[in-house]
């Protein structure tokens, strides 16, 4: 039987890899992983015949320098925008240590052997467009062309002051055009000067500023138009997406645009955006995309690059000596389709302190179920283990193949099965609500707790997983807040119990339109509120972990019991773990700030205690020792 070449994917940004990750596992065993010290890729290298290095950063060029060609590993490197234009690295890279260079596209190359000039006689230099997968962009017939959208990330170069100019001559014409900004924007520079511009040019009632948005495919659904106005672009994914849907394209003509967008949709004058906008249709570029940008087709030419040669298969790896050795203090981990599980072990399983579940949901956006190794979904698995965590799993774990479901947990006891999602939705559907830790002293305790620690660590937006009745949540003072919940029944009631505070938004975990990469590192801190103790199934519990903990860029706070045992009163929706331990070994990357003892442990009817976790490792908890003293 031939055995599969080995295919390390060194990440530094994943957004432009799922789908050629994919594709590749077809021919290749691929690991990839998004590290955070040099180990970590010494690690990968040792394991693989080929490094492929997407993006680039300070540890990748150190690594690529080391010319680990030398070690008969073939290299390859894709570069998209900011390697070639933003960054110094184009002046420091030993291009003679690279097999192989993709770019995105002819301009780029351009750019670089102007920076480079000896680019091309170091290394092999191949240009392959982006694709796109077609199958997720069908065309939505029902777009409203007076509707406009202009979405990006707050950049300067996205030049967002063009598109104010752009609405005021085009208002002028027909007062019915509406843009729509979706994106956060700069706080103290940007964002003042759009809205006092829109207010000098009059175009109040016609601008509008969304913000981030957490379901941007709802967020375009009725949009005919997609103006972009950016002064540079390696291509725009987003300019794509919107025509392969139908909406009308209206590009400023940066450089090297040529090369993706015709003549037709391109401008260089207000006066130009405001003719194509009123003159041009919607639904008339869709076949365009088609020809351009299949997906098929990138991958096909990436086949290409791919065949010039393979290295040497290197000696087997250990995967056991690989767990010990690749300590991680990644910021945040890769997508579980990023960690694919290679054929049947060779060893025989080792236990884990938590075993790793994959779910169809977490896959679904990147590869089809039907090629999905995975084992059978039970039903009381959803909706937490079929909702996406794409991007949490312990470091180690992401050097190494997935961990199967089989494996023992590191309790001697046997997780008793319960359906955790049917009893909450039935209870709520009965009348019930969230017990008595949502109401009263609790409640208010839990409320003077977070709101003290918002304050002190200016925290403004927040998700909790498991929101439930909404009781707690009239304690809270939040600026921003998200509440998820397995039960459809008490997200609707929730919904509208708080309708009139637009920025708290509630949202079904059943929902299987529920993008969860809107969502990831979206939060200033995530919540769990007496939740761990109710998860009595051991693969809903690391789901669970998993998505709490993608959710986040600061803080996570869990209010839980903190031991290993049933419920002292039987209760068979309880069963009580020491999370502590769990989270230690499966997110290193997070940090116990603090453990704050609950005043009313034992004296009312509960054992939880605060833990705060924070991604900062050095982060100093002295001041938060103002929290032991709130009643």
């Amino acid at each position: 039987m031939h055995q599969k070449k080995k295919l390390a994917i060194i990440i530094e940004v994943d957004s432009f890899i799922g789908d050629i990750f994919q594709h590749l596992s077809k021919t290749y065993e691929v690991m990839a992983i998004q590290p955070k010290t040099f180990k970590e890729i010494e690690t990968a290298v040792e394991w693989a015949d080929i490094v492929w290095f997407e993006f680039c950063n300070e540890l990748f060029v150190h690594a690529i320098n080391q010319n680990i060609k030398r070690r008969g590993k073939r290299v390859i490197a894709r570069w998209h925008r900011f390697e070639i234009v933003e960054s110094n690295f184009p002046d420091r890279i030993d291009f003679g240590a690279i097999d192989d260079l993709i770019l995105v596209s002819h301009d780029m190359l351009r750019v670089l052997k102007l920076r480079a000039p000896q680019v091309t006689q170091k290394t092999r230099t191949h240009v392959v467009w982006n694709g796109l997968n077609l199958d997720k962009f069908k065309p939505i017939p029902s777009l409203d062309k007076k509707k406009i959208a202009w979405a990006a990330k707050p950049f300067m170069r996205k030049n967002q002051p063009l598109f104010l100019q752009i609405m005021h001559s085009l208002v002028k014409r027909d007062p019915s055009y509406t843009l729509h900004v979706a994106g956060e924007q700069e706080e103290y520079v940007m964002m003042p000067y759009l809205k006092r511009t829109t207010e000098k040019l009059g175009l109040t009632r016609n601008v509008f500023f969304h913000g981030w948005q957490r379901n941007m495919p709802a967020f375009l659904a009725d949009k005919g138009v997609i103006l972009s106005t950016s002064v540079h672009e390696s291509f725009g994914y987003n300019i794509a997406e919107a025509m392969a849907v139908g909406a009308l394209p209206v590009i400023h003509d940066y450089p090297g645009a040529e090369e993706f967008w015709p003549d037709e949709i391109r401008f260089s004058s207000v006066d130009e955006a405001v003719e194509k906008i009123i003159t041009g249709q919607t639904h008339q570029w869709t076949q365009y995309v088609h020809e351009k940008f299949p997906l098929a087709k990138q991958l096909r030419e990436l086949d290409v690059v791919m065949g010039d040669r393979v290295a040497e298969a290197p000696k087997t790896l250990n995967w056991a000596s690989l767990e010990q050795q690749a300590g991680s203090n990644m910021k945040r981990p890769v997508p579980l389709w990023l960690a694919q599980r290679p054929g049947p072990a060779q060893q025989a399983p080792q236990p884990a302190p938590i075993p790793q579940a994959i779910s169809v949901q977490q896959v679904r956006e990147a590869m089809p179920v039907v090629e999905v190794a995975m084992q059978p979904m039970q039903p009381m698995q959803q909706p937490y283990p079929t909702q996406p965590q794409p991007i949490p799993a312990p470091s180690v774990e992401r050097l190494a193949p997935v961990t199967p479901l089989e494996q023992p947990m590191r309790r001697s006891e046997a997780a008793p099965s319960f359906d955790s999602t049917g009893y909450w939705e039935g209870r709520y559907r009965n009348g019930g609500n969230s017990g008595a830790g949502s109401y009263d002293v609790l409640a208010k305790y839990k409320g003077q707790f977070l709101n003290s620690l918002a304050r002190k660590k200016g925290l403004k937006s927040f998700a909790e997983m498991g929101s439930g009745d909404g009781n707690q949540l009239k304690y809270f003072s939040f600026d921003r807040y998200t509440g998820f919940d397995v039960s459809k029944t008490v997200i609707e009631r929730t919904m509208m119990m708080y309708r009139d505070k637009p920025n708290y938004n509630f949202v079904w975990l059943g929902d299987q339109s529920l993008d969860w990469e809107m969502h990831e590192d979206a939060y200033d801190c995530a919540l769990s509120l007496d939740v761990l103790y109710h998860l009595v199934d051991d693969n809903i519990y690391v789901n669970y972990l998993d998505q709490l903990f993608s959710l986040p860029q600061r803080y996570v706070i869990i209010y839980a019991s903190n031991f290993d045992g049933p419920d002292i009163r039987g209760a068979s929706h309880v069963r009580h773990r020491k999370f502590t331990t769990d989270i230690a070994n499966r997110f290193p990357q997070w940090s116990l700030l603090k453990l704050v003892e609950n005043p009313y442990k034992f004296k009312e009817s509960t054992e939880a205690d605060f833990a705060i976790y924070s991604r900062d490792e050095f982060e100093n908890a002295l001041d938060l020792n103002e929290l032991d003293a709130i009643r």
